[in-house]
């Protein structure tokens, strides 16, 4: 293997992995449920194709969206996939006409096929992202006149080590098995501001716990693609540490203190998903649904309640010759939509998103690709107290990929 690519590949891990600790970003209030909001994170095409992926090889690099598919990598070939996003975020509702931007890395990945026998992939990736800020919130002090000011805010999130193992069965059935370790941190700091003091709660949730998935993919007559993803409920179990602190006539002092302290664990539900792939002629159309049964983890929210989510995506791709020694010929374009009913229930309204995208792969090398989509998203809606949201996402990939387990030849 490339010794380039190997240190490159380290660098970005490791970098990566400190970033996350303190850096998982959104601006959406709706980061105030349970663990955040879901992050986009996905590796090479997918965001471009609608976010599907279920029946769909690995012959365009690493694919994210099933762990079996990881039993098609090429040949003794390493693939390293590094991407990140940029997020425009305008926010619409009662008196509120805002706009914020993010950036996040969505991805680390890099994973082989040995000889053909399995395939074998590690991920580091965001799994949920807090950030959301309260502020000028007024309040009367029981039985005065006086009022106080209370501002909230937010931040943090979860990642996700992942490692997936796939191996093919009967030429046409690949079985694939991942094990995630979830690991995060949110903090929240509420201040209250009187006339004549300053009180602010600083707390920190920590979470953590494994999470174990299944996938299967079958191809009928060369044509006809299925997959099949499942992912076992578990239990995220959780510990807080609080400072409480009192500033009045300039002074600090700590009124109460508490570390690791037990918590509520979160549970997260049973996940499974059925996808469909097809190729006619030079395009290439998916279908993906997936389900995510929260109502039976019988977890709800202050302020909200915990629903089943359905996930549904549909892509297109096209290209003249993918093995084409054209550059413009092996050029894949791509298209998608996607509407996810969301898990969160808010006075009698879920928070569901509509999304389409568009996307394009620039080849690099054989099979090295730059990966572009435009994500237009909607989510939420003014009625209510809600708040609708109008996303813009640019997502850039590269996958990049070299020879492995080759023998060396001297002359």
């Amino acid at each position: 293997m490339n010794k380039k690519i190997y240190t490159v590949s380290l660098a970005i891990v490791f970098g990566w992995l400190s970033y996350s600790q303190t850096n998982n970003l959104t601006s959406s209030p709706y980061s105030l449920f349970g663990l955040g909001v879901e992050s986009n994170s996905g590796t090479g095409r997918n965001n471009g194709l609608g976010k599907t992926g279920i029946a769909l090889d690995a012959s365009y690099g690493l694919n994210l969206y099933n762990t079996a598919s990881i039993a098609t990598l090429p040949t003794d070939e390493f693939f390293l996939d590094v991407g990140g996003s940029i997020e425009l975020v305008n926010f619409s509702g009662g008196d509120i006409n805002e706009q914020q931007s993010n950036f996040n890395f969505t991805n680390v990945s890099f994973g082989f096929n040995d000889g053909g026998k399995y395939g074998i992939a590690f991920t580091l990736k965001p799994a949920t992202s807090v950030g959301y800020s309260l502020t000028g919130l007024q309040s009367n002090i029981e039985g005065s006149a006086e009022q106080f000011i209370t501002n909230i805010e937010g931040s943090g999130g979860l990642n996700e080590i992942r490692l997936d193992y796939g191996r093919t069965f009967f030429d046409n059935l690949n079985l694939g098995i991942k094990a995630s370790y979830l690991f995060g941190k949110i903090e929240e700091t509420e201040s209250i501001v009187t006339t004549n003091s300053y009180l602010e709660v600083n707390e920190i949730n920590y979470y953590r716990g494994g999470q174990i998935g299944l996938g299967a993919q079958y191809k009928l007559l060369d044509k006809h693609n299925f997959g099949f993803t499942l992912d076992f409920p578990t239990v995220l179990q959780g510990s807080k540490d609080e400072v409480i602190g009192k500033y009045s006539n300039l002074a600090y002092s700590v009124l109460e203190e508490t570390e690791d302290e037990d918590i509520d664990s979160f549970q997260m539900p049973l996940r499974f998903g059925f996808g469909y792939s097809t190729k006619i002629k030079n395009v290439m159309l998916t279908l993906d649904y997936s389900k995510n049964l929260w109502s039976t983890t019988n977890q709800s929210d202050a302020i909200g309640d915990y629903v089943d989510q359905n996930i549904y995506g549909f892509g297109a791709s096209y290209s003249v010759d993918p093995k084409s020694s054209k550059y413009w010929k092996r050029v894949d374009y791509r298209m998608g939509l996607n509407y996810n009913s969301g898990y969160l229930m808010v006075d009698d309204t879920k928070i569901d998103t509509y999304a389409a995208s568009i996307g394009i792969g620039l080849p690099l090398g054989k099979r090295s690709l730059l990966n572009v989509s435009y994500t237009l998203g909607k989510k939420g809606t003014t009625e209510s107290i809600l708040i609708k949201e109008y996303v813009n996402t640019l997502n850039i990939n590269i996958s990049l990929s070299d020879l492995w387990f080759q023998q060396r030849k001297y002359n």
